[in-house]
């Protein structure tokens, strides 16, 4: 037992060098691939513990120090647009990591506007019955951090959705709709004067941006001691 346990613990360290070696000698569009990848395959699990999120960091840093990023001003155009979240927090409600069994996990997406708001998109399911979906519009608006250069100041301000699914466009494609008050089958999520008092808002913390990814840290505390990673892609 005493030598299974030696070689077993000396092969985990020869592993790790060996990982350590090759995170170090990857190309940038490696790193984003297997960054990618490895979110992927923790897409719609909870992490209430950090272990997903300590998994991805490594990457995360070693994507930066390749590419350095300037101050979130300089980035916003890369923003702009729609974003697929490949991972991050599936549970708004108790704030514990876990997941929102009503969250469509797999079609979560986030819509930024240059006038200066966003939308979270995601399918909603009723006591997580998939028959019974809704289709989420949460509007949060942004400005820049006067504390933190890569950092957004969110307000959430309005929650309205669609009662079914609409069959000939993506559920993005509906922001526009949502901003004007003239979405499909719209319905009141939440009522905008409780979303105004007691949704708050948050910061999200751009740490990466360019064509094809982007990778941001968001925490809903005043005081940002470690933030929630998101994974996000164009879709």
């Amino acid at each position: 037992m005493k030598t299974s346990a030696l070689i077993f613990m000396i092969s985990m360290l020869l592993s790790s060098i060996c990982w350590a070696k090759d995170l170090n000698v990857m190309t940038l569009e490696e790193l984003k691939i297997e960054l990618v990848t490895r979110a992927a395959k923790y897409t719609g699990q909870g992490d209430p513990e950090f272990k997903i999120q300590n998994e991805l960091e490594p990457y995360v840093k070693r994507i930066i120090e390749l590419n350095p990023q300037p101050p979130v001003k300089d980035r916003l155009t890369l923003i702009y647009g729609v974003w697929k979240q490949v991972w991050g927090p599936y549970d708004y409600k108790n704030d514990d990591r876990q997941v929102d069994p009503e969250l469509g996990v797999n079609e979560i997406y986030q819509v930024v506007d240059p006038d200066g708001f966003y939308y979270n998109v995601s399918p909603n399911y009723k006591n997580g019955n998939p028959k019974k979906e809704k289709i989420n519009y949460l509007k949060g608006q942004y400005r820049l951090s006067k504390t933190n250069p890569n950092g957004l100041d969110v307000k959430f301000r309005k929650f309205p959705g669609m009662s079914k699914r609409p069959t000939d466009r993506a559920i993005y494609d509906f922001v526009k709709e949502a901003e004007d008050g003239t979405l499909p089958n719209q319905i009141t999520i939440v009522p905008t004067f409780i979303v105004r008092l007691f949704f708050g808002g948050g910061t999200l913390v751009e740490v990466y941006t360019d064509e094809s990814i982007r990778i941001l840290y968001a925490s809903n505390k005043d005081e940002f001691k470690r933030g929630y990673l998101y994974v996000m892609v164009r879709p």
